[in-house]
């Protein structure tokens, strides 16, 4: 098999994408080991012998999970019992391994097991976002990456890679159009679109930051190796320092008004981004002195896809064959402060205070129809009454206020002339 492969996932991208035919190609020189002739795909296991934290820290990711996790397999099988053509290009980015081995090659196996593993994202020697979707060029037995190694020290050639400290370098897996025209996976245009591609913050930044107690710390450079968990929106810390909430509950006439601000503070695409099916969940409650629940409202943040008919969808993997239009996208921008009011009428009741919960939702696929989810909690606060005022009290306030600094200004004056 030429050393040099190629993986076209198939579909294509967003339009604008597509216009830019960038191609990052690696900067540097190699150094290290020469390249031999009969380079070949190691296992992860392979990587772990020199680089045993980032291992661990890949082993527990979405990465290493990506073919074996139960939930995809769930909804990869519906797909190929369904029509095996259509399953294939799941493995293109749940499996991308399969695709750089010749047909036969016994360490399918292995690498069926490891999904995303060591070899593929640093055998990736550039990236193209023209054509029908952003396609990789890989090269076996030259690693690269952020850093171009020492010559001499490395068991193997290493490269300095610019592509893999930006944000195309994700896009390959994290962007799709579906044959249907409708963007399924949208996060990197979503970041794209965002104020964090003028700054220059890109994935890396923040889903790849420093591990700061590896045991193998470089004393001399205070950092260690990059954390490879490559947590986001299955991260309940990443979460709550990202999305940020505060609420205020007023007592006005006969209803209790509570008014709620959702912020998006660090998220550098909309929240939630991804498979469509995750939500984001404001939850409501209002309750009395004795902690009786006196009323509760919910919204949800949320993409939607339909089958073209006005239906949803109702399994994940749905999205990305029969998706014909998007019915709802309400998700929070990068950056957004989304303000949502939830009024409940007292009908002689006595409010106390209300509990407001912000829950990220993943879908966990049922062999029932619909969908499962599992709680993320983000935050949650409770706020106290207080009794707000009515309109024409407010009016009497405001008019009582700006007399009584009239009245200041012209004592000020009169003293200044004395």
């Amino acid at each position: 098999m030429d050393p040099v492969t190629r993986i076209r996932p198939p579909f294509r991208t967003l339009s604008r994408i597509a216009a830019a035919a960038l191609i990052l190609a690696c900067g540097g020189t190699a150094s290290g080991a020469p390249v031999p002739e009969d380079a070949v795909y190691q296992s992860a296991t392979v990587c772990e012998q020199c680089h045993p934290e980032i291992y661990r820290t890949w082993l527990g990711s979405q990465h290493a999970r990506s073919f074996t996790d139960p939930a995809f397999q769930l909804a990869y099988d519906r797909v190929r019992r369904g029509d095996p053509r259509r399953a294939l290009p799941c493995e293109r980015c749940h499996n991308p391994m399969r695709f750089l081995l010749a047909a036969g090659d016994s360490r399918a196996a292995i690498f069926g097991q490891e999904g995303v593993t060591c070899d593929f994202c640093h055998s990736v020697e550039s990236a193209s976002a023209g054509g029908d979707f952003p396609w990789y060029r890989a090269r076996p037995g030259v690693k690269f990456g952020p850093q171009g190694g020492q010559p001499g020290k490395s068991r193997h050639a290493t490269r300095f890679s610019r592509l893999h400290i930006t944000s195309i370098f994700c896009a390959g897996c994290h962007e799709l159009r579906n044959e249907h025209g409708i963007p399924v996976l949208s996060t990197y245009s979503e970041w794209e679109e965002s104020f964090y591609r003028g700054e220059g913050v890109h994935c890396q930044f923040c889903h790849l930051p420093q591990l700061f107690d590896a045991g193998f710390m470089d004393p001399a450079r205070k950092k260690g190796p990059l954390d490879h968990t490559m947590a986001g929106g299955h991260s309940r810390d990443r979460l709550a320092k990202a999305i940020h909430l505060k609420a205020s509950l007023t007592m006005s006439g006969g209803e209790a008004r509570l008014a709620v601000q959702v912020r998006n503070d660090t998220v550098g695409h909309k929240t939630p981004s991804g498979i469509p099916a995750h939500r984001i969940r404001l939850t409501s409650v209002l309750y009395d002195g004795a902690g009786a629940v006196l009323g509760k409202t919910e919204d949800v943040f949320e993409r939607v896809l339909g089958d073209g008919t006005g239906k949803p969808l109702p399994h994940p993997e749905m999205v990305f064959t029969e998706a014909r239009e998007v019915l709802k996208d309400n998700r929070i921008a990068p950056k957004e402060t989304r303000e949502v009011v939830h009024v409940f009428p007292a009908a002689g009741s006595r409010p106390a205070a209300a509990e407001v919960l912000l829950t990220y939702e993943l879908p966990t696929p049922d062999v029932s129809p619909g969908l499962r989810a599992i709680d993320v909690p983000i935050a949650r606060t409770v706020v106290p009454v207080r009794e707000g005022h009515s309109l024409p009290g407010a009016a009497l306030i405001a008019i009582a206020a700006a007399a009584f600094a009239l009245l200041a200004a012209a004592l000020l004056v009169w003293l200044r002339r004395r």
